[in-house]
């Protein structure tokens, strides 16, 4: 189990080894690794002849990686279909410290002969649990002696053009970089866990306000968005809209704000006119928006002077536009979060409780057993997670590595939640009820939001056909702590020196109590159970406040003494003491007898009054299951 992300270093190039050697003899770095030619450009075609590798220092005669001292300035795409990285990188360049992160020693990485210049530049990027460090030299594409791909809007400035090269890098070739989706992007230029969204599972006025608060706490916690209109084939793919917004094309949200109209929030006038909007820019640094709140529109002369001024509203028709939320709803189909939430216990705000794990699904260790359709389902990764709150959400994301620098295609993966016994040891062999299972799709990560009441929870990680391998890196986030571990061993071990071995498994479900007698207390009482076997005592997940309480809770007891007893025993919690109300008791018969089949069994809670006699105190219902093979259960 994986508990820290690593940083990493490309095979066989170190950014400091390689500078120094190239000053020392006084030459600049070409890479081998990512040669200047046709098959670091594309793939799956020859490159265009007019297309000639440059140095920057070959293209303007005072090239900068950053522009005045500034480490943001502003850029745009090129001719390469990337607009996924490029938002991706609009969003980035927001925040400063995520920005330093990818671009490291950005006040070294300059092009003043005074600064020992030599040629090399590096970035890194965070891929499947890693930061990794690419190394490149400093020639790019041009025709015409222009950057072809992503470039900043100030000639002389080359940190956008780098940064895309080192990415391609990363992939293979710049035409991997096509085939990208902005979570992915956003992920590689973060360690963030990517979220998508589908507009149309948000209908209704209240589905809408909901998702637009989920977008506002988004923002405000430091998440990358994008947003995006689907193109449903390859002709609708760049086509623009009457309105100016373009198909198949990734945009920035950069801001998401209410703001208020003229005449509201006065002391005469007590209404509050909001009006819900986001600020998108398209990554082409052109076509705008046409709509309602585009740039120049007569909506402004309504907004309150205060708000206006917040704005920064410029009629450059630069790509960035404001929308009212309504209409962003009505054209756009898809909207990429990437989280990037804060495990600083420093802070102002809540840290997030984190669980990392990565692994991989392998057919010769029988751990690539395909989706819940499959017999072979139980032989996937098994994780349990314990829920130590009444009550608690997970946020679960599950990504494989990224396959696109081999021209492979992602696996379809999901992850299953199911109900386990409390404290179990060994894998699962059984399977026991659904809780949450996620939908499969053929992306590089899945991301879900699972509540989960006080408990013990399985966490299968898969994908959806059986027998697929790969990397997988499971990561798990909650604003309350939890406890997360690996099943590996599928029973117990044979004893060591003189201890006996486990013979049999018994594993006891207690459903539910009913028509419980508790002299002298309410209605509504703290319940719990003990069950009691072979001088071990198991206490139930959590406490129920009812006369009638109910768990469907597993308890798998791994036996060295089958013929012992089984003591089930109920208890209602008070501050001072406990008191017992009844217990039950499975001899070695019953346990034979209820292990046949699948059926439900009421038994009696009785309890030995003052005078020596069985009192009925309720009934509790269990099933038995027992098994001499630890592969049942």
């Amino acid at each position: 189990m994986a508990t820290a992300l690593k940083s990493k270093t490309t095979e066989a190039q170190n950014y400091g080894k390689l500078r120094s050697d190239c000053l020392r003899k006084k030459e600049l770095f070409t890479d081998p690794k990512f040669p200047n030619n046709g098959a670091s450009l594309y793939y799956s075609r020859s490159a265009p002849a007019d297309i000639i590798w440059k140095r920057p220092k070959d293209i303007v005669e005072d090239p900068k990686f950053f522009v005045d001292t500034k480490i943001i300035g502003e850029f745009s795409q090129g001719e390469l279909g990337n607009c996924s990285f490029v938002a991706a990188c609009v969003c980035l360049v927001k925040n400063k410290s995520l920005w330093c992160k990818v671009v490291p020693d950005h006040r070294s990485q300059v092009f003043s002969p005074s600064s020992k210049y030599a040629g090399i530049f590096h970035f890194k990027f965070w891929s499947c649990g890693s930061w990794v460090d690419v190394v490149i030299d400093d020639y790019l594409p041009t025709k015409d002696g222009r950057l072809i791909y992503t470039h900043s809007n100030s000639r002389n400035e080359f940190w956008p053009a780098l940064l895309e090269k080192a990415y391609a890098k990363l992939f293979g070739s710049y035409e991997a970089l096509t085939s990208g989706k902005a979570r992915n992007a956003m992920v590689d230029l973060t360690g963030g866990i990517g979220e998508d969204i589908k507009m149309e599972d948000f209908k209704t006025m209240a589905e809408k306000d909901r998702l637009y608060r989920r977008l506002l706490d988004a923002k405000a916690n430091g998440a990358l968005i994008c947003a995006s209109i689907k193109a449903n084939n390859a002709s609708e793919r760049e086509a623009k809209l009457s309105v100016g917004l373009i198909r198949g094309h990734a945009y920035s949200l950069t801001q998401v704000k209410r703001i208020h109209l003229k005449g509201s929030r006065s002391l005469w006038n007590k209404k509050n006119d909001k009006i819900a909007m986001v600020r998108l820019r398209n990554p082409w640094g052109r076509d705008d928006w046409k709509g309602a709140w585009c740039d120049g529109s007569p909506d402004w002369d309504k907004v309150n002077a205060s708000d206006l001024k917040s704005m920064t509203l410029k009629k450059n028709y630069d790509g960035k536009f404001w929308m009212c939320f309504d209409e962003f709803c009505q054209y756009f189909t898809d909207v990429d979060i990437c989280h990037v939430l804060n495990m600083n216990f420093f802070t102002l705000r809540k840290p997030w409780k984190e669980r990392v794990v990565t692994g991989s699904w392998s057919k010769s260790l029988k751990r690539a057993g395909g989706c819940g359709n499959n017999n072979t389902f139980l032989e996937n990764p098994q994780f349990v997670v314990e829920i130590h709150k009444d009550e608690q959400e997970l946020t679960i994301s599950l990504e494989q590595e990224d396959r696109r620098s081999r021209r492979e295609e992602s696996h379809s993966i999901g992850v299953s939640v199911h109900q386990i016994d409390l404290h179990r040891k060994f894998r699962m062999h059984d399977r026991m009820d659904d809780v949450h299972v996620t939908p499969f799709n053929k992306s590089r990560s899945t991301f879900n939001r699972v509540l989960l009441k006080q408990g013990s929870y399985c966490l299968l990680p898969s994908t959806f056909d059986p027998g697929y391998e790969g990397k997988y890196l499971l990561r798990i986030y909650s604003k309350d702590d939890f406890t997360l571990r690996e099943l590996t061993k599928d029973g117990p071990s044979p004893p060591r020196f003189f201890r006996k071995p486990k013979l049999a498994a018994t594993a006891v479900t207690v459903r539910k109590l009913e028509d419980l007698t508790i002299p002298g207390a309410g209605e509504d009482q703290e319940v719990y159970y003990l069950i009691k076997c072979e001088k071990k005592l198991t206490r139930s997940g959590c406490t129920v406040k009812s006369s009638n309480p109910e768990w469907k809770e597993r308890v798998t007891l791994y036996r060295e003494h089958p013929d012992d007893d089984i003591v089930i025993e109920a208890w209602v919690k008070h501050r001072l003491k406990d008191d017992l109300i009844g217990r039950t008791t499975l001899t070695p018969s019953t346990v034979q007898e209820y292990s046949q089949g699948e059926k439900i069994w009421r038994r009696e809670l009785n309890l030995t009054n003052k005078s020596g006699q069985e009192e009925r105190r309720g009934y509790i219902w269990v099933k038995v299951k027992h098994t001499t093979n630890f592969m049942d259960v």
